[in-house]
């Protein structure tokens, strides 16, 4: 049985107990620095959370650099060899009594040669590491991996071309419309990955609804629910949702998952500080399951407009004037504001 600290950042919020790679015991010692899900959790709670925001081990790039590296694939193994280290968050775990600043624990010069390995699996070099935390990917269902290039952080991820040019156009689109979104970026000719620039500040962490929406009473699933406790966080909350609906339901995306969406928080003081920028739109427009635009999703969700939507609506339109790509989403909204 050994005895584990959970740190945010440098501080210690948490115990638990591993036995035989088992969470046996947890025990929160600031509830206000940990995700919503696991502030009163369970032993079994926590193993959770752990697993659902583990190394993804659904393709073989992953799995194939955590047994070379690691020699394992149990995710809790896992967590616990890279001290539960993730560059979406900032949070670490130590046998009790040992402790590194989670910013020495990852090597810019380390982490990109582990990158190398899951970009081009040809490459051998990761085997000659001793990488203290190969933060390979983040959870998902296309291979992912970090990389620290121009100053910056960047997730890479491979996918079909067609996934990469509606993820980058859609972006770009609400960017320039001045709206809250990630930066996303082309990379090779023939498009089969992309970056998206890390949009976390310093002592700030990533919690997905899923985690968070444990925050409110109701935390079911449903949207309506969804949508009541995003917007009785404030305006600014109400004002990015809603941004997030229309944009989803102009450009067809049907992958809005309660992972796919959450909230910033600050990790010296765990208060929630804004909405997380619109980001993961690689199943939207033309790269959705049927492979063809349709406006069914605008329809629905005009039916219901207000004002503010109809706003959003023109705000974008104006913006998918610059893009030829996305053609067949802006002859669709300019119909419904014109009707």
């Amino acid at each position: 049985m050994t005895r584990y600290v959970l740190f945010n950042d440098d501080v210690q919020a948490a115990l638990f107990t591993v036995q035989h790679s088992g969470i046996t015991d947890f025990t929160p010692q600031k509830p206000a620095l940990l995700p919503m899900q696991i502030r009163s959790a369970s032993a079994e709670g926590f193993s959770a959370w752990l697993r659902a925001r583990a190394i993804d081990l659904g393709n073989r790039q992953h799995r194939t650099v955590m047994h070379e590296l690691l020699g394992s694939r149990d995710k809790i193994t896992l967590a616990l060899r890279t001290h539960m280290f993730s560059l979406s968050d900032t949070f670490t775990c130590f046998i009790e009594g040992e402790f590194t600043p989670r910013l020495q624990l990852c090597q810019p010069q380390e982490q990109n040669m582990v990158s190398e390995f899951i970009l081009y699996p040809g490459d051998t070099a990761v085997r000659r590491l001793d990488v203290a935390t190969p933060n390979a990917s983040t959870d998902g269902s296309s291979p992912k991996t970090w990389r620290f290039e121009e100053g910056s952080w960047w997730l890479y991820k491979l996918q079909p071309s067609a996934s990469t040019e509606a993820e980058v156009e859609i972006s770009r689109v609400l960017r320039e419309a001045g709206w809250e979104a990630a930066e996303y970026a082309y990379v090779g000719r023939f498009r089969k990955r992309v970056k998206t620039r890390s949009f976390l500040r310093a002592h700030e962490f990533f919690e997905p609804y899923d985690s968070f929406r444990f925050f409110f009473n109701n935390p079911d699933d449903d949207d309506e629910v969804i949508y009541q406790n995003i917007v009785s966080l404030g305006k600014d909350f109400e004002i990015a949702w809603k941004r997030i609906l229309l944009a989803d339901a102009l450009f067809a995306n049907t992958d809005r998952h309660m992972r796919n969406f959450g909230f910033i928080r600050s990790s010296l003081t765990g208060e929630v500080l804004r909405l997380a920028p619109n980001f993961d739109n690689n199943q939207a427009y033309l790269a959705n399951p049927g492979g063809r635009y349709s406006e069914g999703m605008l329809r629905m969700y005009m039916n219901q407009a207000d004002d503010a939507d109809r706003k959003n609506l023109q705000e974008l339109c104006e913006a998918l004037s610059a893009h030829p790509y996305l053609q067949q989403a802006q002859e669709a909204g300019r119909a419904f504001l014109n009707a």
